[in-house]
C-alpha cells in the first residue's frame, strides 16, 4: 500500500509555499498588459509550488501526489482560452515545466489529478459539455507536456455525477467520452458518488462502464460507504481493483459523523487487503494526516 499526497502540503503551506489562484472577472478587470502578467506570474509561482511539493513527497515517503485543477487559472475560460506558449513568461514557465518533469523521472513519484467538480459528461447543456470538454484536454496536455505516461498509471479521475436510469447515462456519457481526444480517453476514471439518488455504487460503474468501454473504477472508502448496494467494502474493493490494468490508485478517507465530509486527520488505515495499491488521502490534514498513517501503520495500529 501506498500513500499519495492530494494538492496541499500544509507543511509546505505553513513555510510560505502557497498555490496562487485568480478568477475571470480579476482578469478581465486589469488592463490587458497588466492582466497577463499577474497572470503569468501566479502560474509560474504555481509550477515551482508543485516542483518543491512533488519533492516534499519523496522526502517524505510518500508515494503519489494528485496536481492541484488549479494550476493554471483563468486561461481555459471561454473567454479567454490561452495557450501557455502566449504568455509573457512563457521561456520561464517552460523551464519550471521542464523541472517538474525531472523531479518526477527522479523521485518516482506517481501523479494524478482529479478535475473539477464541475466536469460532466451528461449534461443536457452543450456549453458545459464543451467547458468539461476544455478542462480535461487542458489537464491532459498539461500531463503530456511533463511527461507523464499517456494511460492509467497517470489518472485523470472524475465523477458520473448524473443520477437516473444508468444504462441511459452511461449510454450518453459514453457518446461525448467517446468525442474527447486520446490522451484524455486513455487516462479517464470513474469515481463511485453518492449522489442521492445512489445510482453510482461500485458494482453499477463496473457494469455500465468497465464491461461495456473499459474505463476503471476508482474506489473510494467514504463515497462507498454511503453508497453501495449491500455488498461488503472488500467485495466493492476487488471489483474497482479488477478494472485496472495496472496499479490502481483509490482513494481514501474519514467522514465526521457519518457524512461525506471529509474529518482531518484519521482515526484508521486504509485497508488493502494485501494488494498493491495507492491512496490518494482525502483527508483535510493533508501530509500531517499521511504521516500518522505511515507512522501507526509502522506501530501495527
Amino acid at each position: 500500500m501506498k500513500l499519495a499526497l492530494c494538492c496541499i502540503s500544509n507543511i509546505l503551506a505553513e513555510q510560505g509555499h502557497k498555490f496562487q489562484t485568480m478568477t475571470y472577472t480579476r482578469f478581465a478587470s486589469l488592463p490587458r498588459d497588466e492582466a497577463f502578467r499577474v497572470l503569468s506570474e501566479r502560474i509560474l509561482n504555481n509550477f515551482i509550488v508543485t516542483d518543491l511539493t512533488i519533492n516534499h513527497c519523496a522526502k517524505l515517503g510518500i508515494a503519489g501526489y494528485r496536481l492541484s485543477s488549479s494550476l493554471t487559472p483563468v486561461i481555459d475560460h471561454p473567454s479567454v482560452d490561452l495557450q501557455l506558449e502566449q504568455l509573457p513568461n512563457w521561456s520561464d514557465l517552460s523551464v519550471a515545466l521542464g523541472n517538474i518533469k525531472r523531479t518526477i523521472e527522479q523521485t518516482r513519484v506517481r501523479i494524478s489529478a482529479h478535475p473539477s467538480e464541475y466536469v460532466s459528461l451528461t449534461s443536457d447543456s452543450p456549453s458545459v459539455i464543451s467547458n468539461s470538454t476544455r478542462d480535461l484536454v487542458s489537464h491532459a496536455n498539461l500531463f503530456d507536456r511533463i511527461g507523464l505516461p499517456n494511460d492509467y498509471r497517470s489518472p485523470l479521475n472524475i465523477h458520473c455525477r448524473q443520477d437516473g436510469d444508468a444504462a441511459a447515462v452511461s449510454q450518453q456519457f459514453i457518446s461525448n467520452f467517446n468525442k474527447l481526444p486520446s490522451n484524455v480517453r486513455s487516462r479517464l476514471t470513474l469515481e463511485v458518488n453518492d449522489n442521492v439518488g445512489g445510482t453510482w455504487t461500485v458494482a453499477n460503474l463496473f457494469k455500465h462502464f468497465f464491461q461495456t468501454s473499459g474505463i476503471p473504477v476508482t474506489y473510494d472508502s467514504l463515497h462507498r460507504s454511503l453508497c453501495n448496494d449491500g455488498s461488503s467494502d472488500e467485495q466493492d474493493f476487488f471489483l474497482a481493483h479488477k478494472t485496472w490494468p495496472t496499479t490502481p490508485l483509490f482513494h481514501y478517507s474519514e467522514g465526521i459523523n457519518g457524512t461525506r465530509k471529509h474529518a482531518d486527520m484519521p482515526t484508521s488505515t486504509p485497508r488493502s487487503y494485501d494488494t498493491n495499491v495507492y491512496f490518494d488521502v482525502e483527508l483535510k490534514n493533508k501530509d500531517y494526516a499521511i504521516l500518522k498513517i505511515i507512522n501507526d501503520s509502522r506501530q501495527g495500529k
